[in-house]
C-alpha cells in the first residue's frame, strides 16, 4: 500500500491551474471542480483525502487512485499516491507549474490592460465633462465658442464681440 503524498504549491489561481492541467492532458472534461472539498477515490485504502479539484483515476490510467488539488490560502496542495510519482511526479509537476506560470502571467497582463483601459476611459469622461462645463459656462456669459482638434488636444477659442 502506498500513501498519498501532499505537496504544497505556490499555485493560488484556480483558472490558471485548470488551464495548466489542460496543457498537460487533463482538459475540462477530465477535471472536476468543487467549491467544497470532495473525497478522493483511493482503491489502496488508507486515510480518506479530500480536494477541490480532482482528476479521477479513470483519466489517469490503470493506477487506481485520483489526483487532487486542495485549495488553501497559500496555494493548492497537490495530493498524489506515492506509486503515481513515476508518471505524475517531479517532472510532471514542473510542467504543470510552468503552464500555470504562463497562464497566470497572461491573466495578469489581461487584467493590467483592462485596468489601463478603465483608467483611460475614466480620463476621457473627465475631459469631456470639463469640456462641456467650459462650453456651457462660456455660452451663458455670451461668448461664441470655436472648437478645433489638434491631434489628441482640443483647442477652444472663446469670442465675444462688443460693438
Amino acid at each position: 500500500m502506498s500513501a498519498y503524498i501532499t505537496l504544497a504549491t505556490p499555485m493560488t489561481d484556480r483558472d490558471s491551474l485548470l488551464a495548466a492541467l489542460s496543457d498537460v492532458g487533463f482538459g475540462h472534461d477530465k477535471v472536476e471542480v468543487h467549491a467544497a472539498p470532495v473525497p478522493l477515490v483511493d482503491y489502496g485504502g488508507g486515510v480518506q483525502m479530500h480536494a477541490n479539484i480532482v482528476v479521477r483515476s479513470q483519466h489517469i490510467g490503470s493506477y487506481g487512485s485520483d489526483i487532487g488539488f486542495l485549495a488553501s490560502p497559500t496555494g493548492y496542495r497537490v495530493m498524489v499516491r506515492g506509486y503515481l510519482q513515476g508518471a505524475y511526479g517531479e517532472a510532471w509537476l514542473r510542467r504543470l507549474h510552468a503552464g500555470y506560470q504562463h497562464h497566470w502571467a497572461t491573466k495578469q497582463a489581461h487584467l493590467a490592460e483592462a485596468e489601463r483601459q478603465r483608467v483611460e476611459d475614466e480620463r476621457q469622461r473627465l475631459v469631456e465633462a470639463q469640456r462641456s462645463a467650459v462650453l456651457e459656462r462660456a455660452k451663458k456669459m455670451g461668448y461664441q465658442v470655436k472648437e478645433s482638434r489638434e491631434g489628441s488636444s482640443i483647442r477652444i477659442m472663446l469670442v465675444k464681440r462688443s460693438y
